[in-house]
């Protein structure tokens, strides 16, 4: 028996495949984050490691992590 399997968009192929190394994990990019959004915010020096940004581009949870933080820190910016 087979089964039909769903294709993968462009863009789904391209993240499966991206290259991360440095390879950062997930508990170091949360580690890293604060100082990471501070930076963008214009709240400090950009503090950009090696590999963090290639795991927010392979990584969807710690994507969303920083979109949050940085929604928040708008949001908290408007207040």
């Amino acid at each position: 028996m087979s089964r039909q399997l769903p294709q993968l968009s462009p863009e789904q192929v391209r993240a499966l495949t991206l290259d991360t190394t440095p390879w950062l994990s997930c508990d170091d990019c949360f580690h890293l984050m604060d100082r990471y959004v501070d930076g963008l915010l214009g709240a400090g020096p950009v503090c950009e490691p090696p590999g963090l940004v290639e795991h927010l581009a392979g990584c969807t949870a710690c994507a969303e992590e920083l979109e949050t933080l940085l929604e928040v820190a708008d949001a908290v910016d408007l207040a």
